[in-house]
């Protein structure tokens, strides 16, 4: 009867469970809550994300094409892209709308996908214990009021909502912001060398070069980057620059000090293009060095013998590996790492910077394990030696200035045009807010460091430096969603090993120590039972507690 009724009462909790869990699925339908707990919200949409949303006047519809059966990892990306999509849908109000559509087998939804821009690709499987060339779709297009943005290819959801959200601003916004790029005075070349950057930028702003040396700044720039230059910059345009930031635009100023060439040559030069003069009038200061960094990045060098060629990958100082950063400000705030190659230090001029009550920020530092090389500059890894400890000491490498800022040259000290071509702007009295992002070096930027098959900090780090000087902090947030993993700080050697050697046989240990402790205990209490019953332990463990205690009970009513 007993166990009529315990069966009775389990099946009944069994049902309520499962009632419960009906319940809360058809709440869910009409209220959509989310609780998410990693560190950058990366299951969630940002407050930006949701804000396009409501700023929707007319249906949007994504059209996801995917094949349904993708080999792996690939058949992963249409599940999360579903997820992304869902959570955009419930804060449109309505006015947005996904459709996941195969064109495999249909020659019209085939043709409606090269229409907008998505094709057929090739994807390599391993089945059946080998490798297959599979065809497969796996890109999406985004329709807004007759206008279209997309991806043809998602190899991956790394950055998935920054990607969308920066499309579906794209299409909302009535005008995009024009970002500038200098030119004319030794800068790395727009089409060639910059062309990595200028892709990366063009998804969410207009991007064109501003050749500083035959010309002026066109009005219609919102922010301009001087990106490296290495030729004398006369009074003239100096001054260009100036009034561009006074009056109110923004302006990051990558100033090289040195000019390296480690392709070729192994070896650098001082170059000084007056911009240094800039950065002091505005409360920073660079110094003509190279930092190295005993907390580097590695580089790939080969090593010739008779016969044959090996390729060795060995620490590179000039290459510093900046972990240590400003976790406050947006451009830097969710940066575990990145590169800054061939940088000069700079640091604040707290007098100036308080005089003219400007907000200045150092946002990246050096190791503590650092030096600096002025006239003389050793790029040849080989032969790079680090001075003695008490010799190094942590430098600043990257800074922001914010406010009004003073002019590098006096109301009646406007120069002449240096080529008569171009009228100077009228000096400006009294000057508008504005931001500064100051670099003691701009090889960063270049095709070298930043590549479109990699996502990693440093082309993370410049589109957040360049959304930060064009205002629009929005986005930066989104970037850094569902990023790399979190770096692993600098282990000391010692405690390495004492980890790799835990790792591959302390666990295996603890584990076989904790099993027996856990059987000693089961041991020890079926000692207790049979002792409490008069029974062996053998009984013991064949015969439940509560039934032996039933029986008894039994035989003492008789």
């Amino acid at each position: 009867m007993k166990f009529e009724e315990r069966t009775r009462s389990d099946f009944s909790f069994f049902l309520m469970i499962i009632g419960i869990l009906v319940l809360i699925n058809i709440i869910s339908i009409k209220l959509f809550v989310r609780i998410d707990l990693t560190k950058t919200h990366a299951y969630s949409l940002s407050k930006v994300s949701k804000q396009y949303m409501r700023q929707l006047k007319d249906p949007l519809t994504v059209k996801a094409f995917f094949t349904k059966k993708l080999p792996p990892p690939y058949n992963a990306n249409a599940r999360y892209l579903r997820d992304l999509l869902e959570d955009y849908r419930a804060y449109s109000n309505g006015n947005f709308n996904y459709q996941f559509l195969d064109p495999a087998d249909d020659p019209k939804l085939a043709q409606e996908a090269r229409s907008l821009g998505v094709y057929q690709i090739q994807l390599t499987a391993v089945e059946k214990d080998k490798f297959e060339q599979k065809n497969g779709y796996m890109g999406l297009a985004i329709v807004y009021q007759g206008r279209k943005e997309v991806i043809p290819l998602l190899q991956d959801t790394t950055g998935m909502e920054y990607q969308l959200s920066g499309m579906i601003k794209k299409l909302i916004q009535d005008e995009m912001k024009v970002v500038g790029i200098t030119q004319g005075f030794g800068e790395p070349a727009y089409e060639t060398e910059l062309s990595n950057l200028v892709t990366i930028l063009s998804k969410n702003y207009e991007v064109q070069p501003v050749n500083l040396k035959t010309g002026t700044i066109p009005e219609r720039i919102d922010a301009l980057v001087v990106a490296g230059p290495t030729e004398m910059i006369p009074d003239d345009k100096r001054y260009l620059l100036d009034h561009f930031l006074r009056s109110g635009k923004n302006l990051a100023l990558l100033v090289r000090m040195v000019k390296a060439d480690a392709r070729q040559t192994m070896q650098a030069k001082i170059v000084d293009s007056q911009l240094s003069q800039l950065v002091a009038a505005y409360g920073g200061q660079i110094m003509p060095d190279l930092v190295y960094d005993a907390q580097c990045q590695k580089i790939s060098v080969a090593q010739r013998g008779p016969g044959f060629i090996m390729q060795n990958i060995v620490p590179y100082p000039p290459f510093p590996l900046v972990t240590h950063v400003d976790a406050e400000h947006l451009i830097v705030k969710n940066l575990e790492s990145f590169t800054l190659p061939f940088v000069s230090s700079l640091s604040l001029n707290q007098a100036v910077v308080e005089k003219n009550q400007l907000v200045g920020s150092v946002l990246a530092r050096s190791s503590e394990h650092a030096w600096s090389q002025m006239k003389f500059f050793m790029l040849s890894p080989q032969y790079i030696q680090p001075p003695q400890k008490n010799e190094m000491k942590q430098y600043d490498l990257m800074l922001t200035l914010t406010g009004a800022f003073p002019s590098a040259f006096g109301e009646g000290q406007v120069p002449l045009s240096s080529d008569g071509s171009a009228v100077l702007p009228a000096y400006i009295k009294n000057a508008k807010p504005a931001r500064l992002v100051v670099v003691g070096g701009a090889d960063f930027i270049t095709n070298d460091f930043i590549d479109l098959r990699r996502k990693d900090g440093l082309a993370q780090l410049t589109q957040n430096m360049i959304d930060w000087v064009a205002q629009d902090d929005a986005l930066i947030a989104i970037r850094s969603k569902g990023g790399e993993a979190a770096a692993i700080g600098k282990i000391a050697e010692g405690h390495r090993q004492f980890i790799k050697i835990f790792n591959s046989a302390g666990l295996p240990v603890l584990v076989i120590i904790v099993g027996l402790v856990l059987w000693r205990r089961m041991e020890a209490r079926r000692a207790i039972i049979a002792a409490q019953f008069n029974q062996s332990p053998a009984d013991a463990q064949r015969t439940p507690p509560e039934e032996q205690a039933s029986s008894d009970q039994q035989k003492e009513d008789a």
